[in-house]
């Protein structure tokens, strides 16, 4: 459940533009797709509707969004509008020149992983939002402005200083969205605590309000604390850790699914199965079986 973690020294930074322009159109919808690069937009005049990973935000004039590598997204305008963007890759690639913007309907990049830029969320301390709320609004708008006056010229002078002003913008980015080294320490310290905490009570009931007192919060700090270390919710974290320990016990024990039931939470043995299946995909029984004539080895 674990989100991936990236190493700055793993991906130096080098970026690069593949295509910036000021989008204009009206009344339109482009459908689901994913990217390999970033997308950085700014609506200057319309109104936007933005749905990422089944998340719709709404942008007005003035709003700036970005959207990650890898993230399922639709577009919506409504009215005339004009969206100076870039499509950009942050990191170095020696593929890069392989690279490409997709298009809508192409949601799978099975085909193209490695083509696929790392998100910056991944990075320790960052957790960069789909619509941005930038410190320094205007700096961010001449940026893009500037970037996409240059990127129109195709000498050498101009396209060094459009990846010069796409550092800019990393940097940018990082100034405004980069959590202190204190912050980061408290979350970590947050993070331990209640997974030490939920583990040890995976077979027991306990509330929200448990939970929030344990880590010293109150009910909605806590609650909001939670999703935005663990991108759940508290009872969802504990149903995966719950799911995980009956997984094990259906894999290494020959234990009884009632016994496997108490063991790890539920009420009984139709509600661990049941909640098994809507993960899983089959029944525990089924599981079982399978991993006994060696067909699977986990479904996680």
């Amino acid at each position: 459940m674990e989100q991936p973690s990236n190493s700055w020294t793993d991906h130096p930074v080098l970026p690069f533009i593949r295509l910036c322009y000021r989008f204009e159109q009206s009344d339109f919808f482009q459908g689901e797709r994913r990217l390999l690069d970033y997308l950085f937009l700014f609506l200057e005049e319309g109104r936007y509707l933005l749905t990422v990973e089944g998340t719709e935000y709404e942008l007005l004039p003035g709003d700036f969004a970005l959207i990650q590598p890898g993230q399922l997204f639709t577009t919506k305008g409504i009215g005339r509008c004009l969206v100076p963007n870039a499509h950009l890759d942050f990191f170095y690639s020696p593929l890069r020149e392989q690279s490409f913007v997709t298009t809508p309907g192409q949601t799978s990049l099975a085909s193209y992983m490695e083509l696929l830029q790392p998100r910056l969320n991944d990075f320790p301390s960052l957790q960069l939002p789909v619509k941005l709320a930038p410190k320094q609004p205007q700096q961010f708008k001449e940026l893009l402005y500037r970037m996409i006056g240059h990127f129109k010229h195709n000498d050498i002078q101009s396209m060094l200083l459009t990846q010069k002003l796409a550092t800019e913008l990393l940097v940018l980015l990082i100034s405004d969205y980069e959590e202190s080294s204190s912050a980061r320490f408290e979350d970590q310290q947050f993070a331990a605590k209640m997974k030490s905490f939920l583990v040890s009570h995976i077979s027991s009931t306990v509330t929200v309000s448990e939970m929030a007192q344990h880590a010293g919060y109150s009910d909605s700090h806590f609650n909001v604390v939670f999703h935005r270390l663990f991108s759940v919710t508290p009872h969802q974290y504990l149903l995966g850790l719950r799911l995980d320990k009956a997984s094990e016990l259906l894999a290494g024990t020959d234990h009884k699914l009632d016994l496997i039931a108490e063991y790890c939470g539920f009420a009984n043995a139709s509600h661990f199965s049941k909640a098994f299946k809507k993960k899983l995909g089959c029944s525990p029984r089924a599981y079982r079986n399978k991993l006994d004539h060696g067909v699977m080895k986990g479904m996680e």
